[in-house]
C-alpha cells in the first residue's frame, strides 16, 4: 500500500526537489567539463579547475603553484603533454548546498581560462550551446501536477468548488472522473 503525504507539505518538497535537482546538475555540469572530451588538455590543469560558485569563480590560480601540474613541462603546441592529469581540484571539496532561484554560477580557476576556452581544442561552447539543454532536461525530471484520480462509482461529492470532468487526460475511460479542485 502507498503511503501518502500531507498536501500541506507540497511547497517543502517541491522546493527540496528543486534543490536537489539544481546540486545534481552543478556536480554533472563540472564532471563534465572536467574531460578531455570538453576541456582543452595540455597539462590537465584547465580540465581539472572547474568549480561552482554563487559568485563568479576568479581565473586567479597558476598551474606553476599547484602539485602535480607544476611538474609537467606544457607540450604548447596544441597536443596533450606526456604525463598530463586531469583531477578535479573542487569537486570534493564544494558543499553542494545551492538554493533554487539562486544565481550559481561555473567556472574555471586557471589563470589562463579565456585562452583555453578559445583554444579550437576546447569542447566547451559546444557543451554549454547543445548538450546543457539536454542535460537540463534529464535532471529535472519532476513535474508536478496535482489531480485526484476516482475510478467506478466513488463517492461524488456536491460542491460548486469541484468540477467533474469525464475522460480527461490519463482518465480517458468513460467510467473515469478527473477531479480539478479551483476555484470557479
Amino acid at each position: 500500500m502507498a503511503i501518502g503525504r500531507s498536501i500541506e507539505n507540497i511547497s517543502k518538497d517541491l522546493t527540496g526537489n528543486l534543490e536537489r535537482d539544481l546540486n545534481t546538475l552543478v556536480r554533472v555540469i563540472i564532471t563534465d567539463l572536467s574531460t578531455e572530451e570538453y576541456s582543452a588538455v595540455d597539462t590537465g590543469f584547465f580540465a581539472s579547475s572547474w568549480t561552482a560558485s554563487t559568485q563568479r569563480p576568479r581565473p586567479d590560480q597558476s598551474r606553476k603553484d599547484f602539485a602535480p601540474w607544476s611538474n609537467i613541462k606544457p607540450s604548447r603546441n596544441g597536443t596533450k603533454a606526456p604525463g598530463a592529469v586531469i583531477e578535479p581540484r573542487f569537486l570534493d571539496t564544494l558543499s553542494f548546498n545551492f538554493k533554487p532561484f539562486s544565481k550559481v554560477f561555473v567556472g574555471n580557476r586557471s589563470e589562463y581560462a579565456a585562452r583555453a576556452l578559445a583554444s579550437p581544442r576546447s569542447g566547451v561552447p559546444q557543451y554549454v550551446q547543445g548538450e546543457l539543454s539536454q542535460l537540463i532536461n534529464k535532471v529535472f525530471t519532476d513535474k508536478p501536477k496535482l489531480g485526484v484520480g476516482t475510478f467506478g462509482t466513488g463517492v461524488k461529492y456536491e460542491s460548486k468548488n469541484v468540477r467533474d470532468l469525464k475522460g480527461v487526460g490519463l482518465f480517458g475511460g468513460t467510467d473515469d472522473a478527473f477531479v480539478d479542485y479551483t476555484n470557479p
